[in-house]
């Protein structure tokens, strides 16, 4: 059997940024396998096959329920489907129980995480506002922000307090040079989850490279079932070798045959669905493990303005509007980010087809213990969600959006407001392997390490302990890139 100096599960967000600082600590003779369900698509693949990739995912896992849950299962994972948004959490998202009474505290702060943000945020060459955000920061973004639409800037007039340019891994500045970091300016076509010029950062253009690292071997079709131990010490991992090349197509995969290796150091970085089931695979169910499963829960709406035109800014999601995103009413009710957007919907009304504005309210929910994901009983290689619906804390919030935007917008020419459904999904999946202190009620440490074996890492959105109301992505990011730092550091 093969043996490794470090297996890690996945390629998307936890597990590249992971990987790309073990490599700048690792020997020169570290030996590191790579496990990735998906197969490696080129861009122009991705182009091509684009939602298509939902479709493939859905066929991984079973759900109890309608609500849907989505990834990207291919080298680079989400990253290959994600919008681009890149806040970071408030320095209170972390602590919300402490704070404001609700929820479970992390066991880790802003500060501790905050200078890996910026390593994150360098890496993505993210696009922000280093002289007017809402987290404080101790260097400034790699590129200029991009630039409002008209009815952002008077919402930046008007409420300078709450209001930011959002941060963005959607470039905005030219290419300084013509290494694979640098990527053309956004087009601002709005199809943002499937870029068709690459401006926004993906693992396939900006760290393929580290994949290419004589250390490392990367298997693709590979679904990692469990993880073997001995005592109180990660062994190695099982996995299902499936062919790559048939995992694009709608009828599914012909063979699969089993595989296994071990190693010094595990490192899950699979998302919230997948990690946990690996976890219960490996006999390692602690009565935590694959609850709390959650995401956000966003809301839009259709601002009508006279005499405003919108749809002029350079990127889709441009603005963020804070005034109830923080602040003492999280003690009764959820956190609301408002996002707003310089794509617009045209008006059915002479002289003013551009006078609006599109936004989304994204609100926090509390984890709950009933909302989880368990070994499919039809099927012991993938798992099965079970959810029901979003907190009551949750919903409080959304029966004040309405009246929460006419609070944000005051001082604006606003004629009318429509607010829509919740919708159905924000693309996150978050909980299922949460970060704390206690092994009694968390599954990992501040540092993303088993609660009982010390050399497993479980990576990603799985680990955490709230979700904010900040699109998670640059702070799984972080989150590794601190982890792999720290484990050279032990």
């Amino acid at each position: 059997m093969a043996s490794y100096d470090l297996i890690l599960v996945g390629t998307s967000f936890a597990s590249s940024f992971f990987l790309h600082e073990y490599l700048r600590h690792a020997k020169p003779s570290a030996k590191i396998l790579v496990l990735e369900r998906g197969r490696r698509f080129t861009y122009a693949e991705l182009l091509e096959i684009r939602h298509g990739l939902r479709t493939v995912g859905d066929r991984t896992f079973r759900r109890v329920g309608r609500k849907p849950w989505l990834y990207a299962p291919s080298f680079g994972g989400t990253s290959n489907m994600w919008y681009g948004n890149t806040p970071r959490f408030l320095p209170e998202d972390f602590q919300t129980h402490s704070r404001f009474g609700v929820g479970m505290d992390w066991p880790i702060g802003y500060d501790e995480l905050e200078p890996f943000y910026c390593d994150a945020e360098d890496l993505m060459t993210v696009s922000g506002p280093s002289d007017h955000t809402p987290f404080p920061r101790s260097r400034p973004y790699p590129h200029s922000p991009h630039q409002l639409s008209d009815p952002e800037k008077l919402l930046l007039a008007h409420h300078r307090d709450h209001f930011y340019v959002c941060p963005t891994a959607r470039a905005h500045d030219p290419p300084r040079t013509s290494t694979a970091t640098d990527r053309a300016p956004c087009c601002a076509s709005f199809v943002c989850n499937f870029c068709p010029i690459d401006s926004k950062f993906t693992i396939l253009n900006g760290l393929a490279h580290i994949y290419a690292d004589p250390r490392v071997e990367l298997r693709c079709g590979a679904v990692v079932q469990s993880v073997t131990s001995a005592g109180q010490i990660a062994t190695g991992v099982e996995w299902l070798q499936e062919d790559p090349n048939q995992l694009a197509s709608p009828k599914g995969v012909a063979s699969r045959r089993d595989a296994s290796a071990t190693a010094e150091v595990i490192a899950l970085g699979a998302n919230a669905l997948f990690n946990p089931h690996i976890l219960l695979r490996s006999g390692l169910d602690d009565g935590v493990v694959g609850r709390y499963l959650h995401e956000q829960v966003g809301v839009e709406a259709l601002i009508h303005l006279d005499g405003v035109d919108g749809f002029n800014g350079s990127t889709s999601c441009t603005g963020h509007h804070y005034r109830f995103a923080r602040g003492e009413h999280r003690r009764e009710r959820a956190a609301m980010l408002l996002e707003t957007f310089t794509r617009t919907w045209l008006r059915i009304a002479t002289g003013k087809w551009r006078h609006s504005l599109r936004v989304t309210g994204i609100h926090e929910d509390l984890p709950r213990a009933g909302n989880r994901v368990t070994i499919d009983a039809r099927d012991p290689t993938r798992p099965v969600t079970r959810y029901t619906k979003y907190s009551d804390y949750a919903q409080a919030s959304i029966d004040r959006f309405r009246e929460d935007l006419e609070i944000m917008f005051a001082g604006l020419p606003v004629q009318e407001i429509s607010v829509e459904a919740p919708r159905a999904s924000e693309g996150h999946i978050l909980g299922t392997a949460r970060m704390g202190s206690d092994p009694a009620t968390s599954v990992v440490d501040g540092d993303q390490l088993h609660h009982g074996l010390r050399n497993l890492y479980v990576l990603g959105g799985s680990s955490f302990t709230t979700g904010s109301t900040a699109n998670p992505s640059l702070t799984i990011a972080a989150l590794s890139l601190r982890s792999a730092r720290r484990g050279f550091s032990r």
